[in-house]
């Protein structure tokens, strides 16, 4: 059984992937979608939006709500592009706690950026449509 519910849905969430790339200047990354092997039941249940690695250029992204498999909307789809985007712009900080090294994934500047880079896709022609009403006129 295939994962793929909707693929207009997909087509157009790897174009706008695409736009995201071209606006941010971030060539070379893959974008995949994730796939569940069950959905709604057991561990994988889980509220997880997205990841990317840092060794490679990949990011993934669920595109349907875990439970109800209905298509996620734009303007969550695009921050949460932005969200992992910035991982890559500001990878983890590491840090000494007594005699521990700890990581730091989502500190204060990796924020800094994406807000940013939330921005910079509001103003862009194609993508601020499939933001919400939250912009400013």
């Amino acid at each position: 059984m295939t994962d793929i519910i909707d693929p207009r849905h997909e087509a157009l969430v790897e174009h706008l992937f695409r736009r995201v790339l071209a606006v941010l200047e971030m060539p070379g990354f893959e974008f995949r979608a994730m796939r569940r092997r069950t959905r709604g039941k057991g561990r994988l249940r889980s509220v997880v939006y997205g990841y990317t690695r840092l060794t490679e250029k990949l990011v993934t992204i669920d595109l349907y709500t875990p439970h109800t498999m209905k298509p996620r909307k734009m303007d969550a789809i695009l921050r949460v592009i932005a969200h992992e985007l910035a991982h890559h712009q500001e990878p983890p900080k590491l840090y000494r706690h007594w005699f521990r090294l700890v990581r730091i994934i989502h500190h204060p500047p990796f924020w800094a950026q994406y807000k940013r880079n939330v921005a910079k896709l509001q103003e862009d022609e194609l993508l601020k449509e499939h933001f919400g009403s939250t912009l400013a006129e």
